[in-house]
């Protein structure tokens, strides 16, 4: 990709030069124009993608900072009481509140607390169920994210080709009329499209990807958090079992089934 831009480049700068002289005529021309017509003129029928994917790339930039904050994914209000209903074992309780509040790491606990069977206390299976889940909720707003990149990458692209059409263009020009007069004014044009639809594929990917790792880093701090959570959950679990309720009979009833992780079976009664 690079050596392919460094060739198009040396090209264009080569052929800037041998048109130097007419290329000052024609710029002088060009400046009885507003700057926005002269990029219209330029670009040509590359407009249109160009301006699909800018109005694309602002929605998403706008969406996902909407989308993307802590507070959309995690609340410590709702996790608190989550938290609370797991240490006295109430799994039913726990689920009830994962069912009222909607966010995705309530999704998350749900489906990690949903491996719970006739008071089994299976962590290896509850792990998988947190996993799983964490998995589905988190990648669709990701998807978002991701589209930033897509554009981000496309941009570059659609300027690559109008770059190599207008180069193109302004060689076959060269070819069939030769220098001079309005060969050379034709081209300029030809020329000077190329370069237009270069820099706007520029100016549409260069935000775009700023935003898309903002965003993705930003994203990145909220999968950790919403891990944490699970991971704290897990651990309420355990701690619950072993600790059980008061008097820890039932409790203990319960973590025969919860051998901590990496432990090794517990020989048969």
């Amino acid at each position: 990709m690079n050596k392919g831009h460094n060739r198009i480049l040396f090209t264009l700068s080569l052929a800037l030069v041998v048109l130097c002289p007419d290329l000052l005529v024609t710029s002088a021309l060009a400046q009885s124009k507003s700057f926005g017509a002269q990029m219209v003129d330029s670009l040509g029928l590359f407009i249109t993608p160009f301006a699909i994917l800018i109005l694309a790339g602002i929605t998403l930039m706008i969406y996902n900072g909407i989308a993307i904050r802590k507070k959309a994914f995690v609340k410590e209000e709702v996790v608190q009481p989550i938290m609370q209903e797991l240490q006295q074992l109430n799994i039913d309780g726990a689920i009830a509140l994962c069912e009222q509040y909607k966010l995705p790491v309530t999704s998350v606990l749900k489906g990690g607390l949903a491996r719970i069977q006739d008071d089994e206390l299976d962590i290896e299976s509850i792990e998988k169920g947190l996993e799983e889940t964490s998995g589905l909720e988190l990648a669709k707003p990701f998807t978002w994210i991701n589209m930033l990149n897509t554009i981000g990458s496309i941009s570059p692209m659609i300027g690559l080709l109008g770059t190599v059409t207008g180069m193109i263009g302004a060689f076959t020009v060269l070819q069939d009329s030769g220098m001079g007069g309005e060969s050379s004014q034709k081209m300029a044009g030809n020329i000077g499209s190329a370069l237009w639809t270069t820099a706007a594929g520029l100016v549409v990917a260069i935000p775009t990807l700023i935003s898309y790792f903002i965003y993705k880093t930003k994203f990145g701090t909220i999968v950790a958090e919403v891990n944490r959570v699970a991971g704290e959950m897990v651990f309420t679990l355990v701690r619950a079992a072993r600790g059980g309720f008061e008097g820890g009979e039932e409790g203990g009833e319960y973590y025969e089934e919860a051998p901590a992780p990496g432990a090794p079976p517990m020989p048969p009664g």
